[in-house]
C-alpha cells in the first residue's frame, strides 16, 4: 500500500467512529493544553523576575539594614574596605504625592545623580533633564506615574511643582525636573512607579523628618566581579546579622537555577497528563483492532502486508495526536495569557517592586511539547498496531 492509501484509510477509520475519536482527542488535547499553559506562564514569569535585575552590574552589592539604618561612618568604613570601588547611599521613603488634583502614595528614592547609572543601568530621561545639583529641590517622575497623559501633556509638566507629604508631618514642593523613559523594575525600586530625587535633597528632608542623617540602603560597587565574594565576606564579618548583603552576581545565578528547576518540575508534572492520554489511545486502538478484525483479514487477503496494517493503525493514532497537539498548543498559550491577566498583573503602590507577566512560548518549547506528545502517542499506539499486524488472514476473516 502506498503511504497515501494508508493515510486515507486511517482518516476514514477515525471518522467512522467520531465519538470515540473525539474523546481520545480530548484527552491528548487537555494534556497538551495544560503542559503548554504551564510552560508558557512559567517562562514568562521567569523573564519577568529576571527583568527585575535587568542591566544590574555583576559588581553591585546591596546592603540592607535589618534593624537600624546606616550613617556616614558606615559609608566611610565600607568605602575603605579592600576590593570596594565606591559606596552609594540610598534613601527610600513612602510618601504621599499630590499633583494635578490627584493624591496617591508612591516610593521616593534619594540617589546620587552622579552614580544613577550604576544603580539603574541604561536609565534615560524622556522629557526634561536630571536635577542640576545633588541638593536641588527637584524630582524625576517614573513613566507609569502619569501613563494616562499624552506625550505633549507629559512634556508640559517639566518645570512645574508637586506637593510631597512625608507621614503627614513634613511637606515639600519640589520641581519636576524630568520624566523617565520606560525602564522596568530593579531590586532597589520599581523605577516606572517611583520618584527619584537628588541624594542631598533627600538627606536634608530625612534629617528634618527623623532628626538623624542616615540612609535606608547602601549600594556597593566592587572593583571587579572577582572581588565581590571577598567584599561580601568583609561585610558579613563587619555587620553579621544586623544587615543583609545581596550580591547581584549570586542572585542572578540562583535565579537561573530556580527558574530552570521550576520549569522542569512543572513541565514534568503537566507532562503526566499526556502519559495518561497515551493510555487512553492504547485502549481505543485495542478496541479498534477488535472491531476491525474482519477488515484486517480482507486487507491481508487483498495483498496488504503486516507492515501496511501496522502503519495504518499507528498513523491513525499519530493523526489524532497531531490534531490534538496543534489545538492544544494554540489554546494552551491562550490559557497562559488568561492566567497572566488573572494572577500576574498585580502590583503594590508602596512596594519597591511590581511585575507584569507576559507568557512566552519559545519555539524550542513548542517543538519539545509536540515531539514528546507524538513520541508518547506512538509508544501507546504501537502495541495495538503490532497486534493487528500479527492477525492471521484466515482467522481474521472468520472472526465474528
Amino acid at each position: 500500500m502506498r503511504f497515501r492509501d494508508i493515510a486515507l484509510f486511517s482518516f476514514k477509520a477515525m471518522m467512522s467512529r467520531k465519538r470515540r475519536a473525539t474523546l481520545t482527542l480530548l484527552g491528548i488535547f487537555l494534556g497538551v493544553l495544560t503542559l503548554t499553559a504551564v510552560i508558557s506562564f512559567a517562562t514568562g514569569y521567569g523573564l519577568a523576575i529576571k527583568d527585575i535585575f535587568k542591566g544590574s552590574s555583576m559588581r553591585l552589592i546591596y546592603l540592607i539594614p535589618r534593624e537600624v539604618t546606616f550613617d556616614d561612618i558606615d559609608v566611610n568604613k565600607i568605602g575603605s574596605m579592600e576590593g570596594v570601588e565606591t559606596v552609594m547611599p540610598l534613601i527610600r521613603l513612602a510618601v504621599n504625592i499630590t499633583a494635578f488634583g490627584k493624591s496617591k502614595t508612591y516610593l521616593i528614592m534619594g540617589v546620587d545623580i552622579n552614580y544613577i547609572k550604576d544603580v539603574f543601568p541604561d536609565i534615560e530621561i524622556k522629557y526634561g533633564d536630571w536635577p542640576a545639583s545633588s541638593d536641588e529641590e527637584a524630582v524625576v517622575l517614573g513613566y507609569k506615574l502619569l501613563s494616562d497623559l499624552s506625550p505633549e501633556e507629559l512634556e508640559s509638566l517639566v518645570g512645574l511643582n508637586i506637593k510631597v507629604t512625608f507621614s503627614n508631618i513634613l511637606t515639600t514642593r519640589p520641581r519636576i525636573s524630568g520624566i523617565l523613559a520606560p525602564y522596568g523594575t530593579s531590586i532597589a525600586a520599581d523605577v516606572d512607579r517611583s520618584v527619584l530625587a537628588p541624594l542631598d535633597y533627600m538627606i536634608r528632608l530625612y534629617t528634618r523628618l527623623t532628626g538623624e542623617r542616615r540612609y535606608t540602603m547602601l549600594a556597593i560597587i566592587a572593583e571587579d566581579v572577582e572581588s565581590v565574594d571577598y567584599v561580601l565576606d568583609q561585610l558579613n564579618e563587619e555587620y553579621g546579622d544586623n544587615a543583609l548583603a545581596i550580591a547581584m552576581k549570586d542572585m542572578q545565578r540562583q535565579l537561573d537555577t530556580v527558574i530552570n528547576t521550576s520549569l522542569l518540575v512543572l513541565g514534568a508534572i503537566a507532562a503526566m497528563t499526556i502519559v495518561v492520554a497515551s493510555i487512553g489511545i492504547m485502549n481505543a486502538m485495542y478496541t479498534a483492532v477488535t472491531e476491525r478484525t474482519r477488515i484486517i483479514g480482507v486487507m491481508r487477503a487483498m495483498g496488504a502486508s503486516k507492515r501496511d496494517i501496522a502503519l495504518s493503525f499507528l498513523f491513525e493514532g499519530l493523526l489524532m495526536s497531531s490534531i490534538a497537539t496543534i489545538f492544544g498548543i494554540v489554546l494552551g498559550y491562550g490559557a497562559s495569557v488568561l492566567l497572566a491577566i488573572l494572577f500576574g498583573g498585580g502590583g503594590l503602590a508602596q512596594a519597591a517592586l511590581s511585575m507584569s507577566i507576559n507568557p512566552v512560548l519559545l519555539p524550542e518549547h513548542a517543538f519539545a511539547i509536540a515531539a514528546a506528545t507524538l513520541i508518547i502517542t506512538a509508544i501507546g499506539a504501537l502495541p495495538p498496531s503490532m497486534q493487528a499486524a500479527k492477525l492471521e488472514p484466515a482467522k481474521a476473516l472468520r472472526f465474528e
